[in-house]
């Protein structure tokens, strides 16, 4: 099923929950990737690696930029193939970066998420995420194979300076931010994927529940990302 006979199959569930849902057509046309060589190199060789796509890469790139000033380790739940794994090893060589998958699949889905039943996203292993690291000879990462926080995430040092959920269902993303939010530095960056996919509903029903934080900055970007800047 394509996005717009997915969309027309949930559009009434979403809408009755208070998501509104349209095709979104930006405008813009600065395109500043384009001319990033080493970005371009970077996502050639992990196009088979990753569901992400330029756009929200382009970000994850843009953010490490800013969040490398900032105190902490990088974190990612939600690893899939190590694609957007290797781009924050790529471009963040001085921090350690912790990358937590189950390698199972999908969990902790339930009644908010339309679209997932547990299991999805299966078709990945430690073995395929290793093989990309040493093909792009990177290693300042470690990866923890379990459920997050419930299996590994005793591993995970209390300063934080970059997150990256990418957990597509509400209760995983739910726990993930309980656990990591307090652990984020001053200028620290949470960032959700899949926010405002209808594939999704689950993380975005999260999000918003979230989004009047008194110590964060929100941001939704149009692109399929929530992002959280910790100001205090």
């Amino acid at each position: 099923m394509n996005f717009r006979d997915h969309w027309r199959a949930v559009e009434k569930e979403l809408l009755a929950r208070g998501l509104s849902h349209s095709t979104i057509e930006p405008f813009a046309t600065y395109s500043p990737w384009l001319n990033d060589k080493p970005f371009q190199s970077l996502v050639e060789k992990i196009r088979d690696f990753t569901l992400v796509d330029i756009y929200r890469l382009w970000e994850l790139k843009s953010l490490l930029t800013s969040s490398n000033r900032v105190e902490g380790d990088i974190l990612e739940v939600g690893v899939w193939r190590g694609g957007t794994g290797a781009l924050l090893c790529k471009f963040s060589p001085h921090k350690k970066v912790w990358l937590a998958d189950t390698f199972i699949g999908i969990v902790k889905d339930g009644e908010r998420d339309l679209s997932y039943n547990g299991g999805e996203h299966a078709d990945t292993s430690c073995e395929t995420v290793e093989g990309l690291m040493s093909s792009l000879k990177l290693v300042n990462f470690e990866l923890l194979k379990g459920v997050f926080p419930d299996d590994t995430g005793n591993f995970i040092p209390e300063v934080l300076s970059l997150v990256h959920i990418d957990v597509d269902v509400y209760e995983s993303a739910k726990q993930i931010w309980n656990f990591v939010h307090h652990r984020l530095a001053v200028g620290g960056v949470i960032v959700f994927d899949d926010y405002g996919f209808s594939s999704t509903d689950g993380v975005t029903s999260f999000v918003n529940e979230i989004s009047e934080l008194d110590n964060f900055f929100f941001l939704y970007n149009l692109n399929g990302h929530a992002i959280f800047v910790k100001i205090r």
